[in-house]
């Protein structure tokens, strides 16, 4: 399983609760002390677009220390569905559509081309911690290859549609964007 700390369908959910005994802890690195600690549900936009449901995002993890002879920590952590963000009640595609429409129009207009219940002002919060984490995100791509040749000059948010043009790049064979976005969360979070 390495690090990655998400999932895409059952099969591969599946796959890892198979491999936890195997998989040491991201916390405390001990080994055999992994086990299912439940599931995490939330509210997002998935099924329909104008209504919030509650859905599965994510499968908890405890690291066991109940037993003298095991060496784990005791914390959770969490398996998210590769579609789903933490702390966010938007989809992957939702939000690569809003930052989308964001880099060559207005927030507004983004707003409503994602047609999600959340106000503008919500948006405006989201494209600014984008904005925030661009360098971060720009310089973790840089280590799985260079930029493309982007038309971001005639775009009206020309670095970030760079960002974009880079992360679809580094990503290109993904049927979703899935991938790649949690990818670039990882690594906007990673050094802050």
């Amino acid at each position: 399983m390495g690090e990655r700390w998400f999932y895409r369908s059952d099969e591969e959910w599946i796959s890892i609760a198979e491999q936890l005994k195997n998989t040491p802890c991201p916390h405390c690195h001990a080994r055999g002390t992994l086990n299912r600690h439940g599931v995490l549900y939330g509210f997002d936009n998935t099924n329909d677009s104008n209504s919030q449901q509650r859905t599965l995002r994510a499968r908890r993890i405890l690291c066991s220390k109940r037993r003298q002879s095991r060496p784990g920590c005791g914390r959770t952590f969490s398996i998210w569905l590769a579609h789903k963000i933490r702390r966010f009640s938007l989809s992957t595609r939702t939000l690569l559509t809003f930052l989308q429409h964001a880099v060559v129009g207005t927030i507004a207009n983004a707003c409503k081309a994602v047609n999600h219940p959340r106000s503008e002002r919500t948006f405006q919060r989201i494209w600014k911690r984008f904005d925030h984490t661009q360098i971060r995100i720009r310089t973790a791509l840089l280590g799985r290859g260079p930029p493309p040749e982007s038309s971001a000059a005639s775009a009206r948010r020309p670095e970030a549609t760079q960002v974009l043009d880079h992360l679809q790049a580094s990503f290109p064979n993904t049927d979703c964007p899935s991938q790649s976005l949690r990818w670039a969360a990882k690594a906007a979070v990673e050094d802050a």
